[in-house]
């Protein structure tokens, strides 16, 4: 095997390398930076719920535990924050109710960063992950067929992949809960991706940084690449979503797209 490119960790040395014809990839934390830190929002609220009970918490635990259900409507880490008080033998609140509040604090940075993207104040490469529109020019040039999956909500991704300029690359292939609904399921997204190109798992290409695009690509044979992003322009990689990614299974692991255009060719064996 030839040596991949600088900053890509090769976690799997018998990786098949190429050729693809579709390539799915999760949004946030994986192209868009929009919504960076909900994680840790998720954590302190957790941390929270603990005290306010009398009961111990860690934030680096609780943060740990948010993004290994990365990729899932956001309702299931609300439950796992549920589950958690109930272990730590506290009374659980209603799930929805700790959604509802997640949401309040999100989109209390999220929007502000939205009217910024809106009004031109910023670039929408401050907000994207580095390479993001390069790695899909490259795919769309060899005639890989591009999809979007995500746990965000549907209406949401929508309007942030239009702020980010990445709709065109997808089209109508954009999927998400609607609602946040938990019926949402990357599982079945990429049973439809096989079946409506009547390709086998092994030449699906998928971009993630969480747990359900990783193992769900994996569980059909397909390459899983995972994003191990850090903040908007923090170089290097956030070591917490790398250890995941890897337990995951993840095959290969990069900060960003800064090295698309040589890990891309290094996907396809061409290098």
């Amino acid at each position: 095997m030839s040596n991949p490119p600088d900053g890509v960790e090769v976690v799997n040395p018998r990786v098949r390398r190429g050729p693809f014809r579709a390539a799915v990839f999760d949004f946030d934390g994986t192209m868009s930076l929009i919504r960076e830190g909900w994680a840790g929002i998720m954590a302190d609220l957790g941390l929270e719920l603990l005290r306010g009970q009398g009961l111990p918490g860690d934030r680096n635990d609780l943060e740990d535990q948010m993004l290994r259900l990365s990729g899932k409507p956001s309702i299931f880490q609300m439950r796992r924050l549920a589950e958690v008080i109930q272990e730590r033998g506290g009374t659980p609140g209603d799930p929805e109710d700790y959604l509802a509040e997640f949401l309040r604090r999100l989109f209390a940075i999220a929007d502000v960063r939205k009217e910024q993207l809106a009004s031109g104040t910023v670039s929408p490469d401050v907000w994207a992950v580095a390479g993001t529109r390069a790695v899909l020019d490259n795919l769309r040039r060899r005639g890989v067929a591009l999809y979007l999956a995500s746990g965000t909500d549907l209406v949401h991704v929508r309007r942030e992949s239009e702020l980010l300029k990445l709709t065109d690359y997808f089209g109508r292939h954009v999927y998400g809960p609607v609602n946040d609904t938990p019926d949402f399921s990357k599982r079945d997204v990429i049973a439809m991706i096989l079946r409506e190109h009547g390709i086998p798992g092994e030449q699906l290409l998928g971009f993630g940084d969480g747990y359900s695009e990783t193992v769900e690509v994996k569980r059909v044979g397909g390459v899983a690449v995972g994003l191990a992003t850090a903040e908007a322009g923090v170089p290097g990689l956030n070591r917490m979503k790398r250890d995941i990614l890897i337990e995951l299974g993840a095959d290969v692991v990069i900060p960003d797209y800064a090295e698309q255009d040589r890990l891309v060719a290094w996907l396809f064996g061409e290098r």
